[in-house]
């Protein structure tokens, strides 16, 4: 009898997933600074003081560039992202320089299908404190064949930036 209401009760399930109009949604990827997995420039990660813990990324003079995400499109879906959705947490030590988060898209290539770059200055309010930053980029049409995402905060200014709590959202619509 146990195993019947299980099988009822999983096949319930199956049917109300299959309902979920959210067919747009493909993937999300966090990261709380421990660089495992599809997570790149690890070296930037220390004992800086991040949001919630200790760690954090940080650019400054030795890196232009933070902790990134870096993955296949194809192994995130097989049907082709239409838009990516980031949010990061940032903390700056100098409001004048220009720090951007960028978000890219090449292809087999390595040629840019996306390359946005969105300046963190206007967005954060206050030196030295943690400021969440939202964007979103919608992609052209593409071959998903080849096509990879990238991530990352670039900071070409020397000033330092730290940088903890991705989330990255991969969409179909």
């Amino acid at each position: 009898m146990k195993n019947f209401m299980f099988f009822l009760f999983a096949a319930a399930l199956l049917v109300v997933a299959g309902c979920n109009n959210n067919n747009n949604f493909v993937a999300t990827y966090k990261c709380d600074v421990n660089g495992k997995g599809d997570w790149i420039n690890c070296k930037t990660l220390g004992n800086y003081g991040g949001v919630k813990g200790d760690y954090c990324s940080k650019v400054d003079s030795s890196n232009d560039y933070s902790l990134g995400f870096s993955k296949l499109m194809s192994e995130i879906s097989p049907d082709p992202i239409k838009r990516i959705s980031v949010s990061v947490w940032v903390k700056l030590t100098d409001l004048s320089k220009t720090s951007s988060l960028v978000v890219q898209v090449s292809n087999a290539n390595n040629e840019n299908i996306l390359w946005s770059s969105h300046d963190l200055n206007p967005l954060v309010k206050d030196v030295n404190q943690w400021c969440r930053i939202d964007v979103e980029d919608v992609l052209p049409d593409y071959e998903t064949e080849g096509a990879r995402a990238g991530i990352y905060v670039w900071n070409p200014n020397k000033t330092t930036v730290c940088i903890d709590n991705y989330e990255i959202r991969f969409l179909q619509e």
